[in-house]
């Protein structure tokens, strides 16, 4: 059963500066990769500009664990601040854990198509720029942040356990990637593989190297993008797309974005 932790400093209110700003990117960190003897594993999940900063917790009502062998689960703990997530799970069975915020539903914002250039409408000169609009579309974003976790020897199961529309399917286990070897990964859109699409890759403590980390890659004809690293560390890749929302959405479109957090070992 999921046990919600609620402390006095866990008060959310419907302010701005609760709304993630559009560079802002889900992210799942938890406190081992790979482990022989852990019982537990602790794990925070946050929104940032400078991954793995915390800066506005992510509430979802899709939190979940799939298990080694593909049993879908609630956390045991979820614990909810202003800033993150923080959660605890137990590590009962050998294998893969695949851990995730599920598909989130986040805020609606409104584009206006403005001398043939779409425009996010916000501001104080918002009604006018629906006014002079050609066209105006409402928008959604749509979230998932996901990592693996793996007691003992690593397992498959939950890695090709996929959901949402905008997914990552990663071809190398992401609890098996070394510093001699690419990380593979296949990228698709309602099952359709996405050649030529950018994706961003930061490594964690990124932001104090010179220039700072942050690289764009792309995947191929096939939708797959192949990836090799110079420094181990945890890293995080992920990607944006827009398309028209599903039928019978409260929007005419959503902003995608779905991102993984992994480790590069020696």
């Amino acid at each position: 059963m999921l046990k919600r932790v609620l402390t006095s400093a866990v008060v959310f209110t419907a302010t701005f500066a609760a709304v993630p700003a559009a560079a802002h990117t889900s992210y799942m960190l938890p406190s081992t990769f790979n482990t022989e003897r852990e019982q537990t594993v602790t794990l925070e999940c946050s929104f940032s500009e400078d991954f793995s900063a915390p800066e506005i917790a992510v509430k979802s009502d899709d939190y979940h664990v799939v298990g080694p062998d593909g049993t879908r689960v609630d956390f045991e703990t979820l614990a909810p601040f202003k800033q993150l997530m923080l959660m605890e799970h137990g590590l009962t069975d050998d294998g893969t854990y695949r851990f995730t915020t599920g598909v989130r539903l986040g805020r609606k914002s409104k584009r206006a198509l403005i001398d043939g250039e779409w425009k996010f409408v916000f501001g104080p000169n918002a009604d006018e720029m629906v006014a002079n609009a050609e066209a105006v579309k409402t928008s959604q974003t749509e979230t998932v942040a996901d990592v693996y976790v793996s007691k003992g020897a690593p397992s498959w199961t939950p890695v090709r356990n996929t959901f949402g529309r905008l997914v990552f399917e990663p071809l190398t286990h992401p609890n098996e990637v070394f510093l001699e070897d690419e990380f593979q990964l296949k990228v698709s859109f309602e099952g359709t593989p996405m050649a030529d699409k950018e994706l961003t890759v930061y490594r964690r403590g990124g932001s104090y190297e010179e220039p700072k980390y942050k690289h764009a890659v792309s995947t191929d004809e096939n939708g797959i993008v192949s990836m090799p690293f110079e420094k181990p560390g945890i890293y995080m890749i992920m990607t944006r797309h827009r398309a028209e929302a599903p039928e019978g959405s409260e929007t005419d479109e959503r902003g995608y974005t779905t991102s993984l957090t992994f480790e590069v070992m020696r």
